[in-house]
Formats: C-alpha cells, sequence, structure tokens
C-alpha cells in the first residue's frame, strides 16, 4: 500500500490508511480516542465527518490542539471526555488490545451507545478478540495489513443488539 495525502499535504502511513478505509461509508460522527499527531482525526475530517480527536496526557494533547486547530480537540481518558450518543463510532488505534478493552469498559454508557468501532491493536490482538464477544461486540470484519517488518490486524466492531 502507499500512503496518501492528506488534504493539508502530510503523508498519512499505510497502517492508518488501513484504520481510515474501514471506517463505515456513510459515517457522519467519529472520534479518533489517542489520535497522536491528527493525521487519522484530519482526513476523516476531510472525509466530512464530524471528528472529536482525544489525547489523554497535556504533552501530546498540547501537540494535538496545535497540529489540528479547526477541530474538536480533547484532554481526558478514553472515552470519558464524550458524552452518550454524542458520535456514532470511535477509532481505537495504535493502543495495546489490553489498553483498548479497558478503555472500552472504563466508560460503558458510551461505549453501548457506539454504533460501531475501529480497533488497530498493536499488540495482544488475541486477547482483544477473545474479550469481544463476551463483552457483547461483534467483528464485522477483520483485516490483517503489513507496513515494513509489522503485521497489524484492523477490526470493525459491532454491539450485537445493532446487528
Amino acid at each position: 500500500m502507499k500512503a496518501v495525502r492528506t488534504p493539508r499535504g502530510s503523508r498519512m502511513p499505510p497502517r492508518l490508511r488501513a484504520v481510515a478505509g474501514v471506517v463505515p461509508a456513510g459515517a457522519a460522527s467519529v472520534a479518533d480516542i489517542g489520535a497522536g499527531d491528527g493525521q487519522l482525526a484530519r482526513h476523516l475530517s476531510a472525509r466530512g465527518l464530524h471528528v472529536i480527536a482525544t489525547e489523554r496526557r497535556p504533552g501530546p494533547y498540547s501537540r494535538l490542539r496545535a497540529a489540528l486547530p479547526d477541530l474538536d480537540c480533547r484532554q481526558g481518558e478514553g472515552l470519558e471526555v464524550l458524552g452518550s450518543g454524542e458520535v456514532e463510532g470511535v477509532v481505537l488505534a495504535g493502543l495495546g488490545g489490553h489498553t483498548i478493552a479497558r478503555i472500552l469498559e472504563s466508560a460503558p454508557a458510551v461505549a453501548r451507545t457506539l454504533e460501531w468501532l475501529v480497533l488497530q491493536p498493536q499488540q495482544h490482538a488475541d486477547h482483544l478478540l477473545a474479550w469481544l464477544g463476551p463483552a457483547g461486540y461483534r467483528v464485522a470484519l477483520r483485516a490483517t495489513m503489513s507496513q515494513g517488518r509489522h503485521s497489524y490486524t484492523v477490526l470493525l466492531v459491532r454491539p450485537y443488539e445493532r446487528s
């Protein structure tokens, strides 16, 4: 896969391109949890989605805010910075499978209002996959992609009750 140019000229790596490609067509809103440098959030915004980008710690949040002055950026832990029903879906990419599960468990009021989740665990994908079913989620799509010497799993997940 080649890197994609985002509207402001930065290059989006193949891993993030794969994540963006799994966000459902027709989606209207998304929260990019742990948005890092904001490349994915910027790309999704350019696609027409209302985007909330988050970072947990002050330093990364300040850099995110500076990189995305026109987007809704929030500082805080996981889904806890969102209101119930505020977005249709979330992206949790570049975190470990244990961390993704913990984030979803920590804010059940928000998590149960989501229509879809795009998850890209950096490690412990097996743990996350084993956790999803008992937690009330089904994997609607699973893809694997490579970037350099690394292989990444990208999941589109939906709550069982929203089939």
